[in-house]
């Protein structure tokens, strides 16, 4: 799992309903070809929460500018 990948389940850990918070927890014990089929299967719910963290770090580094 890379850096992105481990930011998204941590998203959808934190963010999510039940479903995806299990689905955070699979993915955290998948190995890369178990990952590869979370995330091409729940797709919809990757790329959502791939935005939510996008728009977070985004939120934190405008913060940090403003400093």
């Amino acid at each position: 799992m890379n850096e992105n990948d481990y930011k998204i389940v941590e998203a959808m850990s934190k963010y999510g309903g039940r479903f995806v918070r299990m689905l955070a927890e699979l993915a955290r014990h998948a190995d890369n070809s178990n990952l590869q089929k979370i995330k091409s299967t729940w797709q919809e719910y990757w790329l959502e929460y791939e935005k939510t963290i996008s728009e977070y770090e985004k939120i934190i580094n405008e913060s940090k500018n403003e400093k």
